[in-house]
């Protein structure tokens, strides 16, 4: 069982990059591969562009990385990215612990919460869960929104 006070997010640092591309391919592989295909040249490319403008907070269970996420908030919501959590360490509540979390202060603050989603992703779930509703779509993603106070 996981023990809640062991969930921690502390900033990226350049020592965390490999550990950033290594959990995007745990987490996301499988369904970039369904969807685009992979190379993994230019997913480190990509990767590489996403560390220098957009570098996400390490996820910690226990001071071991297990994941990452960037919340990006201005004054009418805020979005949530790159959440991504090793394998091992999914559907055991971490996702659902470190959602609450930021949800509850998206509410204290009246802001929206957003997110996209690949269709394919069971994450899907957790988002309903949590009160996100499917507010648009392309040929792959939901784009997501909780409005605040939504239902959990």
């Amino acid at each position: 069982m996981i023990d809640y006070f062991l969930i921690e997010l502390i900033p990226a640092d350049e020592s965390h990059r490999e550990f950033g591309y290594q959990v995007k391919k745990a987490a996301m592989g499988g369904y970039i591969t369904q969807v685009w295909g992979w190379d993994e040249k230019v997913q480190k490319h990509l990767h590489a562009g996403d560390w220098k403008q957009k570098r996400p907070q390490i996820i910690l269970y226990d001071s071991k990385p297990v994941g990452t996420i960037r919340i990006v908030s201005n004054e009418e919501c805020l979005d949530i990215e790159q959440f991504y959590i090793l394998p091992e360490y999914q559907n055991k509540g971490i996702g659902s612990h470190l959602l609450k979390h930021i949800l509850d202060n998206a509410d204290k603050t009246g802001l929206s919460a957003k997110l996209t989603v690949l269709k394919i992703n069971p994450a899907i779930s957790l988002y309903r869960r949590h009160g996100f509703e499917i507010i648009d779509s392309n040929e792959i993603s939901y784009f997501m929104e909780r409005k605040p106070g939504g239902m959990i």
